[in-house]
């Protein structure tokens, strides 16, 4: 009797660590194996969910201690090596919350985006007070840039995770301050980078300055009573990846909302705004007045 229960516990164990060694082991296959061509996240994710799910039912009919190793294997990864030191228990969790939020809320694109010329001279300051190119901009952006996210998830998902951690970083930093009485200043990226407070225009400069420094194509937006940052994250075909993306790098920001976005012409736009808690938040206003653009 004694044995035939003991006999049960340790096939109920083997059947258990078989199910739930599925998950984790799709997770580090997806970070180490590239979706091919321009497959969407969720299908190279499910699909190596099926690998994961193949492999753990070969390995448990070929060896049962094999499994059982494997499973102590991927749990040492997850907590002692620091190469997966992004890759926690609750980094898992976002991640395949993520994954089924955005197979299940759709981006919201704005219909109404419709770019008139704005006035000469309020281009003219914002163009003026750029300094993408300026050294200590360019220090300040790189440092920022690789503050928040783990190589891991570069990996992943490319030159968004350094967008997404240089907005991460002022925007969580920012504090607002009104301009002078009676004076719209625009002050320059150098001064906005020490202080970290300033008014919407010259967060606006600034995170502009910051992502072309780093390579990033920036625009200014200007609305009826406000101004924000919009950064170019692809073409529209990469929609669902980079939904995908902000989802899993924001995942208590976004919590099942949906990602707004403007579409020029094929390239895909999401704004940076300090009034959205991540990329491709709410509008703050609908109504848009000008566009700048910059020279690449």
């Amino acid at each position: 009797m004694t044995h035939y229960l003991h006999h049960n516990l340790l096939n109920f164990a083997v059947r258990f660590i078989q199910i739930i060694i599925v998950f984790p082991m799709a997770v580090l296959l997806s970070f180490y194996i590239e979706p091919y061509g321009s497959m969407d996240y969720e299908l190279h994710f499910l699909l190596c969910l099926m690998a994961a799910a193949a492999t753990s039912v070969i390995v448990t009919k070929y060896s049962r201690k094999l499994i059982v190793l494997m499973f102590i294997g991927i749990l040492g990864m997850f907590a002692f090596n620091s190469t997966f030191k992004a890759q926690t228990f609750e980094g898992m969790y976002d991640d395949y919350n993520a994954m089924l939020v955005n197979m299940t809320s759709n981006p919201h694109k704005v219909s109404y985006f419709k770019p008139v010329r704005g006035t000469y001279f309020q281009n003219q300051r914002v163009k003026s007070a750029m300094q993408p190119t300026h050294p200590n901009v360019r220090a300040f952006a790189v440092e920022n840039s690789t503050r928040y996210f783990h190589d891991e998830y570069y990996r992943k998902f490319g030159k968004l995770t350094r967008y997404f951690s240089l907005f991460k970083h002022i925007r969580q930093s920012w504090r607002y301050v009104n301009d002078p009485l009676g004076m719209d200043y625009y002050s320059p990226p150098t001064e906005s980078m020490q202080l970290l407070a300033g008014d919407c225009d010259d967060y606006s400069i600034l995170m502009a300055s910051a992502i072309m420094s780093i390579g990033g194509e920036a625009r200014v937006v200007i609305s009826p009573n406000h101004m924000y940052t919009e950064v170019k994250l692809g073409h529209v075909d990469d929609l669902e990846k980079v939904s995908y993306a902000v989802r899993t790098l924001f995942p208590d920001e976004v919590a099942g909302g949906k990602i707004h976005f403007h579409e020029t012409g094929e390239d895909l736009w999401m704004n940076f705004d300090y009034t959205a808690e991540h990329p491709g938040g709410p509008f703050l206003e609908p109504e848009l007045y000008s566009v700048i653009s910059f020279e690449k």
